[in-house]
């Protein structure tokens, strides 16, 4: 399903109050949206080229303000020394990922699509451009899962996958980091129950296997939450932001001594 901008929509857009007007505050929601995209590539990361890399950094940059941006893939592929091909491959990691929203301005030669718009998922503002556009998420994630399946092969997790894209998946394992020292200790603890508890003790592998995944499952559980609380104060501001009522202060005239007389 193609979603459209029309043009008094994307001017309204583009000359609304930026989110981060500082430049503290342009930095830091900068690396908030590049932090969220590492979070979900994970340790691909680094096998990107170092021209990907920059061009995830400026697409970031470039949103800092207002939560959206409508580079090229040419513009940003000329820009750093990468093909067209791999920005648009990147764009729709970027999509599958549940970071971004793709939607297309109207072309004015045939009223059709025109130059993509792509909304980030994580920025405080995106609530805000879904309101004013009107967007049906729900729907528009059930195209696009409906459309990769017929280009691709269906694994057994894709099939059985019913999540929005926009809600918080679990994180991937790759991403999860436990300390040596806490998977040590927490072995030495369970051996040391098992001896006590009479147990012969045939392969510590097995144990090891054990506790770390249920280390694991503790750490993505604290993250998820740290990821809901995280998206919660995101969407408060915003609502703060634009429909909170802004107090009147209250002033009497009647107390005002009339011009010209002494109290």
């Amino acid at each position: 399903m193609t979603i459209f901008v029309e043009t008094s929509q994307f001017n309204q857009m583009i000359s609304h109050r930026p989110y981060a007007e500082s430049k503290n505050q342009k930095k830091k929601v900068k690396y908030m949206l590049l932090d969220s995209i590492k979070e979900k590539i994970g340790d691909r990361w680094i096998l990107f080229k170092e021209g990907t890399r920059q061009a995830f950094d400026m697409i970031c940059f470039f949103s800092a303000e207002l939560g959206f941006f409508y580079a090229g893939a040419q513009y940003l592929a000329d820009r750093h020394s990468i093909s067209d091909r791999t920005i648009r491959n990147r764009f729709k990691e970027l999509e599958e990922l549940g970071q971004v929203v793709k939607l297309h301005r109207r072309s004015k030669r045939c009223n059709g699509k025109g130059k993509p718009v792509y909304l980030f998922v994580n920025h405080p503002y995106f609530t805000y451009w879904v309101h004013l556009l009107g967007l049906n998420i729900e729907d528009f994630h059930t195209d696009f899962h409906t459309e990769n399946a017929e280009t691709s092969c269906n694994s057994k997790e894709e099939a059985t996958k019913k999540v929005s894209t926009y809600s918080l998946p679990l994180k991937q394992e790759s991403n999860i980091y436990i300390s040596d020292n806490h998977i040590m200790q927490a072995i030495y603890n369970r051996v040391n129950d098992a001896i006590k508890d009479g147990t012969t003790i045939k392969f510590l592998s097995s144990y090891v296997d054990r506790i770390f995944r249920s280390l694991e499952k503790q750490a993505i559980y604290a993250e998820n939450i740290r990821l809901v609380a995280k998206k919660k104060q995101h969407e408060k501001e915003a609502y703060e932001f634009f429909y909170k009522p802004k107090e009147v202060p209250f002033y009497n005239w009647l107390e005002e001594p009339a011009e010209g007389k002494s109290g």
